[in-house]
């Protein structure tokens, strides 16, 4: 017969198996402390004019840790565009890892570095479902494979951030893209772009940062982008520092390849060494099947029916 002591004690460790169940399955996770490039496939638009360094230690450079790096990680992923010919240039970088999932999220922390004396003319771009293949292009047009978002440092567009997604996502009865699919950016009156516009002057912006070197943009600061995919629901939202910037729809599936980018999408050459974007932290997390948390607090009566029983 099991003793009341034993029967909680059961009870208790089927309840943590629940909790543990309905936690999210980390897919894939780098901190870039180490050199991670074989992980990853990179693709550019035809001009190389560029740099990706893995583990770069960013600490030395000058750039305070970020926010979710573990004590004593230092490295990150470094990215420059468009460094010497003076022509655009665009890098799109492919984890090898494909994601296949129900529902999922990722996690980035990114730091865009620049001059305030010159500027930048350039994007940083986080996608999910890519091919693996496909460039994202964030002007003229803009075009890539499953869907992205992008932004700028500085402030210095008149669409400082927009999102994507590729023609098999579309949704050809969206007032935005109708009456033909469109793989073109939604305007930036849609309603996904829940009233927030996108440009860094408006006031949604403003107050999410209000201290960078541009307000209104997330330059020589650091951020945290977290792109959460509901396949079942068919919506992508896009949130800065856990504040949901964008949410649209799209068709089809959002499984495929993340990705991390840069694109310089205007010809002029800054010509400071300091102009480049950080990533660190990638992370990617699938939501468990409620049938699994389900399956977990069957058993939990389980041990109380036997309890009853005896």
């Amino acid at each position: 017969m099991l003793t009341r002591s034993l029967v909680f004690a059961l009870m208790a460790v089927e309840t943590a198996s629940v909790a543990s169940l309905a936690q999210a399955a980390t897919v894939i996770v780098d901190d870039f402390s180490v050199d991670s490039s074989a992980n990853y496939t990179v693709v550019n638009d035809g001009t190389p004019d560029g740099t990706q360094a893995f583990a770069f230690d960013y600490v030395a450079a000058g750039i305070p840790v970020a926010p979710r790096s573990a004590p004593g990680s230092t490295g990150g992923l470094r990215l420059t565009a468009n460094d010497a010919a003076a022509a655009t240039d665009a890098w799109t970088l492919f984890h090898n890892t494909a994601v296949s999932a129900d529902k999922y999220s990722l996690k980035v922390d990114v730091w865009m570095n620049f001059d305030a004396a010159s500027g930048s003319t350039e994007f940083g771009h986080v996608g999910v479902a890519g091919n693996g293949s496909t460039f994202n292009s964030v002007f003229t047009p803009i075009s890539g494979s499953g869907a992205f978002i992008s932004f700028t440092g500085d402030g210095g567009s008149g669409s400082d951030y927009r999102w994507f997604r590729d023609t098999a996502n579309s949704l050809a009865d969206d007032p935005a893209t109708a009456p033909a699919i469109s793989s073109t950016t939604l305007a930036n009156s849609h309603p996904s772009y829940l009233g927030h516009g996108s440009n860094n002057t408006g006031a949604f912006f403003q107050s999410l940062f209000p201290s960078g070197t541009v307000a209104g943009s997330p330059g020589n600061l650091w951020t945290t982008l977290k792109i959460d995919v509901d396949n079942v629901a068919k919506q992508i939202s896009f949130s800065f520092d856990d504040q949901l910037t964008f949410q649209g729809t799209f068709i089809g599936n959002l499984n495929g390849q993340v990705s991390l980018g840069l694109a310089d999408t205007f010809t002029s050459v800054s010509g400071a060494s300091n102009v480049f974007t950080l990533y660190d932290n990638l992370e990617v997390s699938v939501v468990p099947e409620p049938a699994s948390a389900i399956l977990a607090l069957l058993g939990v009566g389980a041990v109380a029916v036997v309890r009853r029983r005896r």
